[in-house]
């Protein structure tokens, strides 16, 4: 199974983490990923709101090149996905976008999570997991992008989205119910409005902890870098210490492959993981 790879600015700079393991996971289950070659920036997040031209163009120049390969894209950063899918949409239906970018429409836009709930690959995933995360209490945190803008995404269900809660499952760890799947964290609001982000980043952590979760689940760089660099400011603000680990989806599944390289990934967040993955037997402790 091959796709044409899309990492997008967040994953060749603050999510690192995301791009490795995301690589390393679909080595695992033998997909091929390739580079989209000379790829630019898509225009997340602002593009869309300063510029509808660019909102297009900025895209339109990876899909056509995508086109040329061949394969399905696969854009793993939440942000990058819609923008594609969204650029596609426009060059569809709008004949002055079509005529400036040849893009014909002839291959899919995929986001990771959709990629990696593909039937085949669940199976692949079920079958070569090593290490089952038994006992690991997790809540899926989708975000807004996973699943909006709705005419966009084109979503299964908006309102209760299922696919990370059957990845999750998949590799042994137990899916808590919580109602905060798809709630916003602020988004790309983390300078301009900081306090809106530490209200709504905290009222996520703080269902987590009511439902007693050890981790918070994800596999948007927007939304982990927010819940994840936000927790000390959060614990000044209240007087109440937060330490709740935020982790990218396929950071869990490398473990459960046992890739040793997952202490790596862990190193690069600010709320470590590794003392509540090491109390639950999943590694060692430091």
């Amino acid at each position: 199974m091959k796709f044409s790879y899309y990492p997008g600015c967040s994953l060749k700079g603050s999510a690192q983490e995301l791009d490795e393991s995301f690589r390393s996971v679909c080595e695992k289950i033998g997909v091929s990923l390739s580079e989209i070659p000379d790829w630019t920036c898509c225009g997340a997040s602002s593009a869309h709101m300063v510029d509808a031209f660019l909102e297009a163009a900025l895209p339109a120049r990876d899909l056509m090149t995508a086109e040329r390969i061949g394969n399905d894209v696969v854009a793993p950063c939440a942000g990058c996905h819609v923008r594609m899918k969204a650029a596609s949409k426009r060059i569809m239906e709008e004949k002055e976008l079509r005529d400036r970018f040849p893009f014909k429409g002839q291959i899919k836009i995929m986001s990771g999570m959709d990629m990696l709930h593909l039937t085949e690959l669940r199976s692949r995933i079920k079958d070569r997991m090593v290490k089952p995360l038994e006992g690991l209490r997790v809540v899926p945190y989708y975000g807004c992008l996973a699943v909006r803008p709705v005419e966009v995404v084109e979503p299964e269900d908006p309102e209760n989205p299922v696919q990370m809660d059957h990845l999750l499952e998949a590799i042994g760890a137990e899916v808590l119910s919580w109602p905060y799947k798809t709630d916003c964290c602020g988004g790309s609001l983390a300078l301009t409005r900081t306090d809106l982000v530490l209200k709504l980043s905290r009222k996520i952590l703080d269902m987590a902890l009511l439902v007693k979760a050890d981790a918070i689940v994800t596999l948007c760089p927007m939304c982990q870098a927010n819940l994840d660099t936000r927790q000390a400011d959060i614990s000044r603000e209240t007087g109440k210490v937060y330490q709740v680990p935020i982790l990218y989806l396929t950071e869990l599944m490398g473990l459960a492959f046992n890739d040793s390289r997952a202490s790596q990934w862990f190193d690069k967040h600010m709320v470590s993981p590794e003392s509540v993955l090491a109390g639950k037997g999943f590694m060692k402790a430091f």
